[in-house]
């Protein structure tokens, strides 16, 4: 009766109701009915730019194989990418932009400690997630914060896996140990890492050799770390940084254990160091991602996707990338399709052992924001093809 007398009236309401039920699917920033718009900030033009593309890339190609499978909950992901040059101002600059004129729903893979730190007040005030930055830096997980989840091993936990691998895998009784690294705050992080196992173990730690970030010589340091008779150096070093130093031990004669954090364990590395990376008593270095193989169905999948969007071999980066895409396409479909950012949160403190294939375990909660302190320990190879990193152990953690 009433529809019939008011008909107007209730076709309005009724249009409202159907309006309502509609841009509800999409209340949110950078949501709509059939996309999701991801923003990345990564160096493209600077010193690291062949991390950053790579990481970008990596990232890129399981967007789109999600996409070409209909998306997550019917949305596809739009990834937009900024470059920063690798400086912090320029990082806080492009995240503005992202949030305030692209309109994104969360930041995803900021490349760099100091560029992730910078910018993330500006991401709290705006209520934006930034999800699996990619470094190993403590103070990504110490103290947490509410809208940022890490993933990585921090560069602690790493050293600390390092001098257990040397005491109970290679048998090394007392060794005397030394440290390199560059004198920055991921550096420091490593140092401090060392001190911590040394103490545990009780260790000698003969000698602490900094270097400054974009040396060439490290014929200092080499020889302080040999005079002070260490037969274990643990290194926090980069991609060109171990060419130098075995460079140097090789002049000496001087044949360490060397065990390094995860940024040099890349092809890369052994290509520029060539036989002197073979010279020591071993070159190990603590991975934080799953060696790329064909008995890893996760790596299978990764390198048919990667063959069919890109026309160039994958790398170590890419790798990177592809998992860290795969950790945040999980939380958007944990988050349901009535997606917000304050739902993605909760969603990704539901992790509990989550297993990518590519990262260790992953755990988040609301008190604990660093995923994993699981690596896996590699070793140089000589190939034809050319020398190459391979994984030597299953996941581990540091027992203490």
């Amino acid at each position: 009766m009433e529809i019939k007398r008011y008909p107007f009236y209730w076709v309005m309401v009724m249009a409202l109701v159907s309006v309502f039920a509609v841009t509800s699917a999409w209340a949110e920033v950078g949501v709509t009915e059939t996309e999701i718009k991801i923003g990345g900030i990564v160096d493209l033009s600077g010193p690291i730019a062949f991390m950053g593309k790579g990481v970008s890339d990596g990232a890129a190609a399981y967007f789109r194989m999600i996409n070409d499978q209909g998306g997550i909950h019917g949305r596809k992901v739009v990834y937009l990418v900024e470059d920063d040059s690798y400086s912090p101002p320029k990082s806080v600059a492009a995240a503005k932009k992202l949030i305030e004129r692209d309109k994104v729903f969360c930041i995803f893979m900021v490349l760099g400690s100091a560029q992730s730190l910078a910018m993330y007040p500006t991401l709290e005030r705006a209520g934006v997630p930034l999800i699996q930055p990619a470094t190993q830096n403590s103070r990504m997980a110490f103290p947490p914060k509410k809208y940022l989840f890490h993933a990585d091993p921090n560069y602690i936990t790493q050293a600390k896996i390092g001098i257990d691998y040397a005491l109970k895998e290679l048998k090394m009784k007392d060794p005397k140990v030394a440290v390199i690294y560059q004198d920055d705050e991921p550096g420091q992080d490593y140092l401090k890492g060392v001190r911590e196992a040394c103490n545990h173990y009780r260790l000698q730690l003969v000698a602490e050799a900094p270097y400054k970030r974009g040396s060439v010589d490290f014929s200092s340091q080499v020889a302080k770390m040999k005079n002070a008779g260490a037969n274990l150096v643990m290194m926090w070093t980069l991609i060109r940084e171990p060419a130098g130093m075995f460079k140097e031990a090789v002049k000496l004669l001087w044949r360490p254990v060397w065990i390094t954090a995860t940024p040099s364990t890349a092809n890369v590395v052994l290509k520029l160091a060539g036989d002197d990376a073979f010279y020591g008593k071993g070159f190990f270095g603590t991975a934080i991602l799953a060696y790329a193989w064909e008995m890893n169905p996760a790596a299978v999948e990764f390198m048919k996707a990667w063959a069919k969007y890109n026309k160039r071999p994958w790398g170590f980066y890419n790798w990177y990338g592809w998992g860290s895409a795969k950790i945040m396409v999980e939380g958007v479909r944990r988050a349901g399709r009535d997606l917000t950012r304050e739902g993605l949160i909760k969603a990704f403190e539901t992790f509990t052992d989550y297993e990518t294939g590519v990262f260790g375990s992953i755990t988040w909660r609301k008190d604990k924001r660093y995923g994993t302190q699981e690596c896996v320990i590699q070793a140089p190879i000589k190939s034809p093809a050319g020398n190459a990193w391979v994984q030597i152990g299953d996941f581990r953690a540091p027992s203490f």
